[in-house]
C-alpha cells in the first residue's frame, strides 16, 4: 500500500497488514491519489461504496465525470501547495460527504494526497431542519412586527398631548421594534444565502455617502466612547452594488470596530481605487482577536468572548452575513488581528457596471 510501511510508536510496531486492517474498519473512507488524480489506495469503506477503482482517475471512479472536480482536493494540495483542504459534496443518491485532504510526502520527493471521506448526511439533514425552522419563525414574525411598528407610528403622530414619559415609551417601542425588524431581516437573508436564492439589486452608490450614513448610524456610540474617526476615500468614487447589503456589511464591521475599542480609540476607514476593484479597509486599535478565534470569526453565531460580548445586543451573524454579501458581489473579505493591538477588516468589490451579467 503506497505510503504505508512499518510504523513505530512507544506502544509497539504496526506493520502494513495491521494498518490495512485498521483503515479497512474505519467508519470513514480513506483514499490516496497521486498528482495525476490516479487512485492508489481505497479502504473498505470506499470499496463497499464504489467497488475497486484503484488505477482509475478519482473523478471518473467516484463521480463519473470526464474532468477533475472544481474545487479539486488533489489540485489544491499538489498544485496550490496547501497543507489541508476540506469541502462537502453531494452524491447523486442524495447523500452528503465531507472530504478532508492532506499531503503525503513520498521518499522520492514527490507528493501524494490522502483524503478522509465522512458521511455527514444526517448532520446535513439536521442543519437543514434547523435552517428551515429559523426561516419559518423569522418569516412568521414579520406580520405581527409590522403591526407593532405601524400602530406605534400612528401613536407617535398623535402624541401632541402626551407626557414626556409617554413619548419616551413610544420612542423606546420604535427603537426596539426596528432592532427586532433588522434581526428578522438578517435571519431571513441568512436563510436565503444558504438556499442560494438571495438576489442583488444593483445601483450606483457614492462611497463617501455610504460611509457617512454608516457613521451617522453609530454616532451615539462613537460619541460615548470619544473615538477619533479617520476617513480616506478618493473623491467622487462610486461602485455598482446592492446598496442595502453593502451598507449592512460596512455597518457590521464599523460597529465591531467601535464597540470593541476602548474609549479614546482610533477608527480608520479607507477605500483604495484599484484597477478592477475597490478595497475597503476598516481598522481599529481595540482589543483584537486571538489567533485561536481568527479562523472562526465569520462563522455564524460565533462570539469571540462571552465576557466581552454579553452586553452586545447581537447574536453573532453580522460578519457571517458580511461574508455572504461580499461573496455574492464577487468580492473577498478577510481580517488581520492581534490581541491588544486591534484589527483590520478588508473587503473587495469588483467594478461591475449596471447591465453586466453579474447578478
Amino acid at each position: 500500500m503506497v505510503g504505508m510501511g512499518v510504523h513505530n510508536t512507544e506502544q509497539g510496531t504496526y506493520d502494513k497488514e495491521e494498518i490495512e486492517t485498521l483503515l479497512s474498519n474505519m467508519p470513514a473512507g480513506v483514499v490516496i491519489e497521486n498528482k495525476d488524480h490516479e487512485i492508489l489506495y481505497m479502504n473498505g469503506f470506499l470499496l463497499r461504496m464504489f467497488g475497486n477503482q484503484v488505477g482509475e482517475t478519482c473523478f471518473v471512479g467516484f463521480t463519473g465525470q470526464d474532468t477533475a472536480c472544481d474545487p479539486c482536493p488533489v489540485d489544491a494540495i499538489i498544485k496550490e501547495g496547501r497543507d489541508a483542504f476540506s469541502q462537502t459534496i453531494a452524491s447523486s443518491d442524495g447523500k452528503f460527504f465531507e472530504i478532508t485532504a492532506s499531503p503525503i510526502h513520498n521518499p522520492d520527493g514527490s507528493r501524494s494526497v490522502i483524503e478522509i471521506v465522512k458521511d455527514v448526511t444526517d448532520q446535513h439533514k439536521l442543519d437543514q431542519m434547523k435552517s428551515d425552522f429559523i426561516h419559518i419563525v423569522a418569516h412568521e414574525m414579520r406580520t405581527p412586527l409590522a403591526a407593532v411598528i405601524g400602530f406605534n407610528d400612528m401613536l407617535s403622530r398623535r402624541s401632541e398631548g402626551f407626557t414626556y414619559k409617554q413619548k419616551h415609551y413610544i420612542e423606546s417601542i420604535a427603537i426596539n421594534a426596528r432592532k427586532l425588524k433588522q434581526l428578522v431581516d438578517d435571519i431571513l437573508d441568512l436563510s436565503y444565502l444558504d438556499a442560494g436564492i438571495l438576489k442583488l439589486k444593483r445601483e450606483t452608490l457614492p462611497l463617501d455617502e455610504l460611509v457617512g450614513e454608516v457613521l451617522a448610524t453609530h454616532q451615539a456610540l462613537i460619541a460615548e466612547k470619544n473615538h477619533r474617526i479617520q476617513v480616506n476615500i478618493p473623491e467622487s468614487l462610486t461602485i455598482e452594488c446592492d446598496r442595502q447589503k453593502i451598507a449592512r456589511t460596512m455597518s457590521n464591521i464599523v460597529f465591531n470596530a467601535v464597540y470593541y475599542t476602548e474609549i479614546n480609540g482610533n477608527i480608520g476607514i479607507a477605500i483604495d481605487n484599484l484597477a478592477d476593484e475597490i478595497l475597503v479597509t476598516v481598522t481599529d486599535n481595540g482589543i483584537g482577536i486571538s489567533e485561536h478565534d481568527l479562523p472562526k470569526i465569520f462563522d455564524r453565531f460565533f462570539m469571540a468572548d462571552a465576557t466581552l460580548t454579553r452586553l452586545c445586543d447581537r447574536i453573532g451573524i453580522g460578519l457571517t452575513l458580511a461574508k455572504g454579501y461580499i461573496k455574492l458581489h464577487g468580492g473577498e473579505i478577510w481580517v488581520e488581528s492581534e490581541i491588544g493591538k486591534g484589527s483590520a477588516f478588508h473587503f473587495t468589490l469588483p467594478k461591475y457596471k449596471i447591465g453586466d451579467n453579474n447578478g
